[in-house]
C-alpha cells in the first residue's frame, strides 16, 4: 500500500515539474484565481480538504467531484476587498456508470462607478462585472484514480470595454482505499482570449498548476493538508527587502540558501481541520507568500492566516471562513451546502 501511495504521489510531483508561464499581473481573466470556497479560503487555498467534501471547491478542481457530492448544491458569497463581492451556486450529480457531472455560474461584481470623460466632465455612471459558467465531469479510471476536466466560458464586462474566452480545468485525483489520503493535481486556466478588449490586443490566462496533499488521522477526528501552488513558474517569491538591501550597503543579502527556501515556502499553504462532533468542524490554515507581500513594516499582524468553521446538519451545512489579506483588512466568505 505504501509503495503504491508513493509512486501516486511521485507522479504528481514529477507531471508538476513546474512550466514558464504567465503569473499575477501579466495575464487577464484574473478573478478566476480567486476560489469562493468558504473551505478552501478558511485552509489558505488549499484545492482539496480532509475531512469534507465540498461540490463549491468543484470549480476550481473537478477531479473533487465524487459519487458523496451527487445531488449536492452549494451557494457561496464573498465579501472581497474594496467593496468587492463574489458569488456563486454550483451544484453535482451522478451519471451513472459514466462518473459524475457538475455545473457552476461565478459572478464578480466590482461595483458602480461614476464616469468622468477626458476634459474632467462627468458622464454617466457605469457597472463592471465578471462572469464564468462551468460544466465540470470527472470518472474514476482506478478503484484509487480518477480524471476529470471542466469547460468554463469566461464572460467580462468593463464599462464600454467586453470580452469573453474559454478556460479548460484538468484534475488528477489519488485516494487511499481506506479514504484517509487524498492527492489531487490541477491544471488551471488553460486556454485563450477568444474576443479582446481592444482589437488586435489578445491576453494570456492566468493559467497555473497546483499540487495538494491531504492526510486524514485514522484514530482521531483531525486532518492536514498541504498545497503547492503556481508550479508553473520557480520564480514567485518577491524579496520585500531587496530595496532596502540596495539603500543600506550595510545590510547583509540573503543566502542562495535562503532565497531557494523562501522560493519554495511563497508556493506553500498549510491546512488543519478537526471536527470534534459529527455536527461541527474547524478550520485554518497559512500562506507564506501572503504573509511575505502584504505584510506591513511595523508587524504581519496575522497576514497569511485565515479561520473557518463549519455546522452540519442532516441536509444542511453552514459555513463561515476569515481570511486575514493584511493589517488593515480580511475576506468573509459566508456558505450554504443543500445535500
Amino acid at each position: 500500500m505504501f509503495r503504491k501511495t508513493g509512486v501516486i504521489l511521485l507522479f504528481f510531483v514529477l507531471t508538476a515539474t513546474p512550466l514558464l508561464a504567465q503569473l499575477g499581473g501579466e495575464s487577464t481573466y484574473n478573478f478566476l484565481k480567486i476560489n469562493a470556497s468558504p473551505k478552501s479560503a478558511a485552509l489558505a487555498g488549499s484545492c482539496l480538504t480532509p475531512l469534507h467534501n465540498d461540490v463549491g471547491m468543484t470549480s476550481h478542481n473537478p477531479a473533487l467531484l465524487d459519487s458523496n457530492m451527487h445531488n449536492t448544491y452549494a451557494l457561496t458569497y464573498l465579501a472581497y476587498l474594496a467593496g468587492i463581492s463574489h458569488s456563486s451556486l454550483a451544484g453535482a450529480w451522478r451519471a451513472g456508470s459514466a462518473g459524475m457531472v457538475g455545473a457552476s455560474i461565478v459572478s464578480f461584481n466590482y461595483g458602480s462607478f461614476e464616469g468622468w470623460d477626458e476634459i474632467g466632465e462627468e458622464h454617466k455612471r457605469f457597472d463592471a462585472n465578471e462572469f464564468v459558467v462551468g460544466l465540470h465531469y470527472s470518472h474514476s479510471v482506478l478503484s484509487f484514480l480518477s480524471v476529470a476536466t471542466s469547460f468554463n466560458t469566461v464572460i467580462s464586462q468593463l464599462e464600454r470595454y467586453s470580452s469573453y474566452g474559454m478556460a479548460v480545468n484538468l484534475g488528477v485525483r489519488y485516494h487511499s482505499a481506506d479514504g484517509l489520503l487524498n492527492a489531487t493535481l490541477s491544471l488551471k486556466n488553460i486556454g485563450a482570449q477568444l474576443k479582446p478588449y481592444r482589437e488586435g490586443n489578445r491576453e494570456h490566462l492566468p493559467f497555473e498548476i497546483q499540487l495538494g496533499v491531504a492526510k486524514k488521522l485514522e484514530r482521531a477526528p483531525l486532518g492536514f493538508s498541504i498545497a503547492l501552488n503556481d508550479l508553473q513558474s520557480f520564480n514567485v517569491y518577491n524579496n520585500t527587502k531587496e530595496q532596502d538591501n540596495v539603500l543600506d550597503r550595510n545590510r547583509q543579502s540573503e543566502s542562495v540558501a535562503a532565497k531557494i527556501g523562501k522560493e519554495f515556502m511563497s508556493h506553500l499553504s498549510l491546512g488543519v481541520e478537526v471536527a470534534p462532533s459529527k455536527y461541527f468542524y474547524a478550520m485554518a490554515g497559512y500562506n507564506f507568500r501572503r504573509s511575505n507581500e502584504l505584510s506591513i513594516a511595523e508587524g504581519g499582524r496575522g497576514t497569511g492566516f485565515s479561520f473557518g468553521l463549519g455546522i452540519t446538519l442532516k441536509r444542511l451545512e453552514l459555513i463561515y471562513a476569515r481570511a486575514i489579506y493584511h493589517s488593515g483588512s480580511a475576506t468573509n466568505h459566508f456558505g450554504i451546502v443543500l445535500k
